[in-house]
Parts: structure tokens; C-alpha cells; sequence
């Protein structure tokens, strides 16, 4: 996580890194009333396919319709777990790699088990066809901690084996996908 106390110093944090996960902006960033609206074009110039939601107490139409042109979900003041844990379902899923289609899959799979974000991050990881060991590279966990959250998920799943938990959702997507079509 990094954060910036103004409109520059985002932008320019923004510039220093290129592994960003999502962008969660205040509108009334730093002194300008609407500088929080600078930084997220600024962010969709760079990296337009990153999850961002834009926090404001405001909900003016012109605010909302400009996050909305920029591909921005909108939390407004006060919000509370479930607003933001809907938002950081959608930064694991994009990086885990997750298909937009099966990303609200996994939001109502993270409610219907009741997941912690770890578990809800480990399987858009499971989902995406990642391995274990690269999962543990990148989130710099132990095979430990890894093995404590699967079971956990695998528990509050009702399957035995990660590989039947992914068959599980996988077909579920699919009955889903075909009662849509019919």
C-alpha cells in the first residue's frame, strides 16, 4: 500500500511504480476540492485495465459521471466493510488474473462462505490456474500460512481437495452462463 497527502505526490508515486493492484482515490485529495479526479485520469492514462474506486462525501453528478467515464467504482463517505471489501474482491480478481465473467463469481462465493480476504485472494489465485508455489513467491507467505487459509477455504467450501474446489466453481460459472443464454 502507498499513500500520498496530495494530487502531485500521487501522480508522481504512481510514476515511480508499475505494480499497482488497484487505486483507491479521495476526490477532495490534498488542497483542490476535486484533485482526486486528476489522479485517477492520470492512473487510467498509465495503467487503464487497474481496478480504482474514487471516495467522496460528495455526490454531485458531475463527480460521479467522471469516475463512471473512467472506469471507476465510487464508494461515498461513510462506507463500511462490505463497500470496500467488494472493491478489494475486484483488485484480487484482476490480479490474480481472473476473467471480468468469473470476478462476480468469486465476489458472491467470498460472501456465501463468509471469506477472509486472504482465502477470498487465494482462490481468484486457485481459480486462475496459478500454482501454490508461485503464490507464495509473490505474496511472500510460508507454506504454512499457505496451508492454514486452504484448509480454512476448503473447509467453509465443503470440498476436500483444492482441485475440486476450482471443478466446483468452474461448473457453477457454467450451469450459470447457461441459464443466462436460455
Amino acid at each position: 500500500m502507498r499513500c500520498a497527502a496530495t494530487a502531485e505526490a500521487a501522480i508522481s508515486e504512481m510514476g515511480a511504480h508499475d505494480d499497482w493492484s488497484g487505486f483507491l482515490i479521495d476526490v477532495g485529495l490534498g488542497q483542490w476540492n476535486r484533485a482526486g479526479l486528476d489522479v485517477l485520469a492520470a492512473a487510467r492514462r498509465v495503467f487503464p485495465s487497474v481496478p480504482a474506486a474514487l471516495v467522496t462525501a460528495s455526490n454531485e453528478r458531475d463527480i460521479i459521471n467522471r469516475a463512471a467515464s473512467l472506469s471507476a467504482s465510487f464508494l461515498c463517505k461513510p462506507f463500511g466493510p462490505t463497500e470496500i471489501a467488494a472493491f478489494l474482491e475486484r483488485v484480487t480478481a484482476a490480479e490474480a488474473g481472473i476473467d471480468e465473467r468469473l470476478e462476480g463469481r468469486l465476489s458472491a462465493l467470498a460472501r456465501r462462505w463468509d471469506l477472509a480476504p486472504k482465502e477470498t485472494e487465494i482462490l481468484a489465485w486457485l481459480i486462475a490456474g496459478r500454482t501454490r508455489e508461485n503464490y507464495l513467491v509473490r505474496s511472500g507467505s510460508t507454506a504454512l500460512t499457505w496451508r492454514v487459509h486452504v484448509g480454512r477455504l476448503l473447509k467453509k467450501a465443503g470440498t476436500a481437495r483444492t482441485s475440486d474446489l476450482v471443478t466446483a466453481v468452474l461448473r457453477d460459472e457454467a450451469r450459470a452462463l447457461a441459464r443466462r443464454r436460455t
